[in-house]
């Protein structure tokens, strides 16, 4: 069973989305957020729940998976630093796949409604914070490119 705890504004502003931003910008954010500690196999979101957090994974690795044609399909196998909850930024936010741990796991999740308010600031802070979010994402999308076109290269089979 999953276990949390308080993160700081200081614990906050070590990961790379809130890098170098004044503690005092970080308060709320760190008030409404926490540590996760997730056990070996533990679910932390499942596909088609509604959502509200957006996580970072600290330490550990989680199978992203989504049922396809009756079957779990895995999609992504994210490790430490990486962003997942993304769909807790839109519209009627569910999650897209389910997140499962794979081995032990400690993610920082962080309300989405408090991390909008942030971004929405209309500040300098907020367009940094911005310019970043969408880099992660850039980045997110483009590994997923690249691993869409290994499909098919895995080289031939054999029974050997």
């Amino acid at each position: 069973m999953a276990t949390t705890e308080k993160v700081s504004p200081d614990e906050l502003a070590r990961l790379p989305l809130f890098a170098g931003l004044d503690r005092a910008g970080l308060d709320s954010l760190a008030a409404a957020s926490v540590r996760r500690h997730l056990a070996d196999g533990e679910t932390l979101v499942e596909m088609g729940s509604p959502i509200s957090e957006v996580h970072w994974l600290e330490h550990g690795q989680l199978g992203l998976r989504v049922q396809h044609d009756h079957r779990w399909v895995l999609v992504s196998t994210l490790h430490a630093g990486d962003l997942l909850g993304w769909s807790a930024l839109r519209e009627e936010p569910t999650a897209l796949s389910t997140a499962r741990a794979i081995g032990p796991a400690t993610l920082v999740s962080v309300p989405a409604s408090e991390l909008l308010t942030l971004l929405t600031g209309g500040s300098a802070r907020s367009e940094l914070l911005l310019r970043r979010l969408f880099g992660f994402a850039t980045q997110h999308l483009d590994e997923s490119r690249a691993q869409v076109l290994q499909l098919g290269r895995e080289g031939v089979i054999s029974a050997g």
